[in-house]
């Protein structure tokens, strides 16, 4: 085996758009970051997640009525990272 060592040629780092993917990487994960911090984000969310368990409310009640036996569903709160993936 030889024991050249490989260096990528800058004109090569330039055509693949090397620097362009780690721009747009550290642009994404500061773009995500700001949105988790938005307070309107959140009160959205929080209102979301009390809409949800107001239905789901309602409907364990009218199942409990029609059903006796029945267990009633919690829902899983809905975060912002469902969103964002």
């Amino acid at each position: 085996m030889s024991k050249k060592k490989s260096y990528m040629d800058i004109d090569n780092i330039l055509s693949e758009n090397f620097l362009k993917k780690i721009r747009d990487k550290i642009a994404s994960k500061l773009a995500v970051r700001n949105i988790k911090k938005d307070r309107q984000i959140k009160k959205n969310i929080d209102n979301l997640n009390q809409e949800i368990k107001d239905l789901w409310d309602d409907f364990n009640e009218w199942a409990k009525k029609d059903d006796p036996d029945y267990t009633p569903y919690k829902p899983k709160k809905v975060t912002i990272d469902d969103f964002i993936g």
